[in-house]
């Protein structure tokens, strides 16, 4: 039987706001977590004549499988119709994994819904399965092209009515962006536009891919753009309102843009109008196991 510390938490939140804690500590109590750790991966080969073996053509991370076990010790009939109410399988999941200073998060499915013994302390089985595989953090946040501010001391007031300098746009259109993670991280860019600005883009420097809008913006538009494959999305917000914008995303646009392992250059530019532009950029590292 595995232990696990009063550090170590497994917290469910569904897409109905609701939430449910499995951990030595609640009165699900948790007894065994298999699929946190290891990933399996999956061999596409071809068999030459002849030859020994086989030449590993490509290969791709299978989903995840995690199944979890415990006992109910408290409110056993209550606690019991709530387990299985709260697991239906028409949900959708974000598993929240902690264990003191470590936070980790996946996205997941119900494979097989509580299965729950009539013993004195009912012994519970839940099945997930994780379509990506990956665990991830929260998103971390890069900026380009922001104004800086630029209000010293002590001030004083010009009599010749010149005006003072209260900020200064930052000149540098490109920023390294650092993926701490297991593997490639996927994007969500902002582009910001202060006044007119037309077909904005970011590119990653090094392998020339790149993220465009084929489309003029005004100022006061946002437009978002998300990479993460299953969760593709482009919008627009424009005077409070918030549109589907992917009609606008240039043929040349790679929707799946990402940041590898380590340091990435990423370059923001428009057709016209590139001082009217700003730009944030948003990666969620990704990691093997927790």
């Amino acid at each position: 039987m595995e232990s696990f510390s009063r550090k170590e938490k497994l917290i469910f939140d569904n897409n109905r706001g609701q939430t449910l804690e499995i951990s030595v500590s609640s009165p699900f109590f948790l007894e065994k977590a298999d699929g946190l750790e290891g990933l399996e991966n999956e061999f596409y080969n071809v068999k030459n004549y002849n030859e020994d073996g086989t030449n590993v053509k490509s290969s791709s991370v299978r989903e995840r499988n995690i199944v979890i076990g415990g006992r109910i010790r408290l409110d056993k009939q209550i606690n019991r119709q709530k387990l299985i109410r709260f697991f239906n399988p028409k949900h959708k999941f974000t598993l929240k994994y902690t264990n003191g200073d470590i936070t980790r998060f996946i996205d997941c499915s119900v494979e097989k819904t509580p299965v729950i013994s009539k013993s004195f302390l009912p012994e519970f089985m839940i099945s997930f399965l994780c379509p990506n595989p990956w665990w991830y953090t929260e998103e971390e946040k890069n900026e380009i092209a922001m104004w800086v501010g630029a209000f010293e001391f002590e001030l004083e007031i010009d009599e010749d009515g010149d005006g003072i300098e209260m900020g200064y746009r930052e000149p540098n259109n490109i920023v390294n962006v650092y993926n701490n993670s297991d593997t490639i991280s996927p994007l969500r860019i902002q582009f910001k536009a202060i006044g007119s600005v037309v077909n904005p883009y970011i590119e990653n420097v090094d392998t020339g891919k790149k993220v465009m809008i084929d489309a003029t913006l005004v100022g006061g538009d946002i437009v978002t753009v998300n990479t993460q494959k299953g969760n593709e999305y482009v919008t627009l917000e424009r005077n409070g309102k918030t549109i589907n914008y992917f009609n606008y995303v240039s043929l040349d646009t790679d929707i799946h843009l990402s940041v590898d392992v380590g340091d990435n250059l990423i370059r923001y530019d428009a057709a016209e109008f590139v001082a009217n532009l700003e730009v944030t950029i948003y990666h969620t590292p990704q990691f093997v196991g927790v």
